[in-house]
């Protein structure tokens, strides 16, 4: 593998974090913004609207950041026995089930009109998963 090659990954890879997490983030923003009690209507538009952010920012993200991670993985021999790669799986798993957590609720407002707690919850996790995640792109434990 080529240094450029592995350049282009890693840039791949973070652009693609970038967007995943920042789609859940506008997501879970938008969530706890919206107001108890909506109408109909207004569900129905949330619902399109963070569909949308949901199909274009945080499925490609996560596509790309996944291929990449794994292209990367496989370009540069790890093991998965070093300890700071299994904080970033832990991480990586961490975001995914934030996500699963987040399209739930979505669904249940779409559904009820009603915003629980979690979705506060789920953002303050998703802002952790974040930050535990720069330091483990930026150091290898």
């Amino acid at each position: 593998m080529t240094m450029l090659g592995l350049q282009i990954a890693i840039t791949l890879h973070l652009v693609g974090i970038i967007f995943w997490i920042g789609g859940l983030g506008a997501r879970l923003v938008l969530l706890i913004s919206v107001k108890s009690g909506a109408s109909e209507e207004a569900r129905s538009q949330f619902h399109q609207l963070q569909k949308g952010i949901h199909l274009m920012m945080e499925t490609p993200g996560s596509v790309i950041t996944l291929l990449a991670g794994g292209f990367l993985i496989h370009a540069t021999k790890i093991t998965v026995h070093q300890s700071w790669f299994g904080a970033k799986m832990a991480l990586v798993l961490g975001v995914i089930v934030v996500e699963l957590l987040a399209s739930r609720q979505i669904k249940a407002f779409k559904m009820s009109g009603r915003v629980g707690q979690q979705a506060v919850a789920l953002f303050a996790s998703l802002v952790v998963f974040t930050l535990l995640a720069l330091v483990a792109v930026t150091t290898k434990f």
